[in-house]
């Protein structure tokens, strides 16, 4: 989904070039941005991975080029590599993603729960909870999302999010999912659906919502609607040690991506020392 010209237009606000292999055998997106008179590429808001996408086997020798060959002119690049750019070098670090394959029955991934997300999930279906799987209601979801998101964010970004949520709806590649306690909303998630990934966004609860565990019903409900499937769904990290135990309680496993940065910049070079 990251490396679609949509996407792209959207979160880079139309501001990106690429490298591409002869016929587009292999795409690397340059997501460019300028300050203070320096061009440069950096990792957009909305957007986890980028890196060399193919259909074909991506090599060591064939990331070392890209990289490379992305312009010295550009002061600096700072991008998130997807999970098949790996290859060793100081200048990548590894970054935590977790993904549930959802190509089970739903009692065998429910097996495959902790203990405390089994608890919780069960607890969250006798609250009386229902939801809903849509492609509409953008501005209802969006205000619910602002008012109850944990860090405040750019206007720009919040402008940038209802595009992609409006374009995904267009192009039949994302929904939301609203969890109602007696007609109120208490837990939305935007997901979007790129070829057979499900990738977990904007999970939000209000106060009543974290009383009433009215996530572990929004991503058990999913797990259950696409168990069965040749779906995965991404749950997008985390970092955040909390976060992760949440999403690994749903039995998600770790598949890496790849921080690469690197100053062409003389002066920057000296300031990073």
């Amino acid at each position: 989904m990251y490396a679609e010209s949509w996407y792209l237009d959207i979160v880079c606000n139309k501001n990106w070039s690429a490298l591409v292999l002869n016929d587009y055998e292999m795409v690397m997106p340059l997501p460019l941005k300028t300050k203070m008179g320096l061009s440069y590429v950096q990792q957009p808001f909305w957007t986890q991975q980028l890196g060399i996408f193919s259909p074909h086997e991506i090599s060591t020798n064939f990331i070392n080029s890209f990289l490379q060959n992305i312009p010295k002119k550009l002061a600096m690049v700072s991008l998130n590599l997807n999970e098949t750019n790996f290859f060793e070098t100081e200048r990548i670090a590894p970054k935590t993603n977790l993904i549930v394959d959802l190509n089970n029955s739903f009692e065998q991934l429910q097996a495959n729960f902790s203990s405390n997300t089994k608890r919780n999930c069960k607890k969250s279906n006798k609250e009386g909870l229902t939801i809903t799987f849509e492609s509409k209601n953008l501005r209802e979801y969006i205000n619910f999302f602002k008012a109850h998101i944990k860090n405040p964010i750019s206007a720009f970004h919040y402008l940038s999010l209802e595009k992609i949520i409006s374009e995904s709806f267009h192009h039949e590649k994302g929904f939301i999912a609203l969890v109602k306690h007696q007609n109120e909303i208490v837990a939305a998630s935007f997901i979007l659906k790129s070829n057979n990934r499900l990738i977990y966004r904007t999970g939000t609860s209000n106060p009543k919502g974290k009383d009433l565990k009215a996530m572990f019903f929004l991503v058990e409900s999913i797990i259950k609607r696409y168990a069965s499937s040749n779906y995965i769904l991404d749950f997008e990290g985390s970092e955040l040690e909390g976060v992760a135990r949440f999403y690994k309680g749903f039995g998600a496993r770790n598949f890496p991506y790849y921080y690469y940065k690197e100053y062409n910049n003389k002066l920057l070079k000296v300031l990073k020392k």
